[in-house]
């Protein structure tokens, strides 16, 4: 009684068909979301209002309240817009890095400047050096998403402007 090892199991060709269509589709799937001129023009210009708006944070938070909340609306749409496309995961959670409260970065300058009312002037200038490697990063992974290059070139090159 042993068994017949000639007679295997076979797939249809409908389910190998629909199987192999599977894997060319999935592996063919771009791994990261295709570049995007809005979306770099979006973060240049949030990492320049950023900016700014650290240079002003010696003074009251009341009298800037307005710039912080209209800043911080477009961080929060540059998020949904990163999080929106697909493939993009990976530029989604640095916005949410830059914009999460308990954090170091955006977010929590927020706080701690409506917490404090005016910050000091050795907190602003760290906190714009941490903020401006941030944005670059984020300008990086948009860019390398036309053309492969090195992030340390984009944060040097940002670095220097600063």
């Amino acid at each position: 009684m042993g068994v017949d090892m000639s007679v295997a199991y076979v797939f249809p060709r409908s389910v190998l068909g629909v199987l192999f269509a599977v894997l060319v589709t999935v592996g063919c799937a771009p791994l990261i979301a295709e570049y995007n001129a809005d979306a770099y023009k979006t973060v240049t210009t949030l990492k320049a209002e950023t900016l700014g708006l650290v240079d002003k944070s010696g003074e009251s938070y009341s009298s800037h309240k307005k710039d912080v909340d209209d800043l911080t609306v477009k961080i929060n749409a540059a998020y949904e817009f990163a999080a929106g496309l697909p493939s993009n995961q990976l530029v989604a959670e640095e916005w949410q890095i830059l914009r999460n409260p308990d954090g170091n970065l955006y977010g929590a300058f927020v706080k701690r400047w409506r917490q404090q009312g005016r910050l000091s002037d050795t907190f602003r200038a760290d906190k714009k050096i941490q903020l401006g490697k941030a944005f670059d990063q984020i300008i990086c992974l948009e860019a390398n998403k036309k053309e492969s290059r090195s992030c340390q070139s984009v944060s040097q090159s940002a670095s220097a402007i600063q």
